[in-house]
């Protein structure tokens, strides 16, 4: 049994648009987030993000020199290639049957 029948129809609405106020006027007055606790995260977050910064560019850095070695072990390897190319003389079927199958 309800204490006050048909109460329930009529405070959604009004129940809601209080906690709305109610939750504005707590966030703006800094009741339900103190500033400090506020200016606190956020100083932090720029911190991370500063940090993440850093590292990013430590990062290109690193990259430059790992793709800067990649270069030259490539052409390393192209001119080797080459080499091996024009000194070994071509493996052609020459009847020669003292190497294996």
């Amino acid at each position: 049994m309800e204490a006050l029948p048909g109460i329930w129809s009529l405070t959604p609405i009004g129940a809601l648009l209080g906690a709305v106020v109610t939750l504005y006027w707590l966030l703006g007055s800094g009741r339900l987030i103190p500033r400090s606790s506020h200016e606190r995260e956020l100083a932090q977050a720029v911190k991370r993000g500063d940090e993440w910064k850093e590292t990013a560019l430590d990062q290109r850095t690193v990259n430059a020199e790992i793709r800067r070695q990649n270069t030259m072990l490539l052409e390393a390897g192209r001119t080797g290639a080459k080499f091996f190319a024009d000194v070994a003389p071509s493996i052609e079927d020459t009847e020669d049957h003292r190497v294996g199958p």
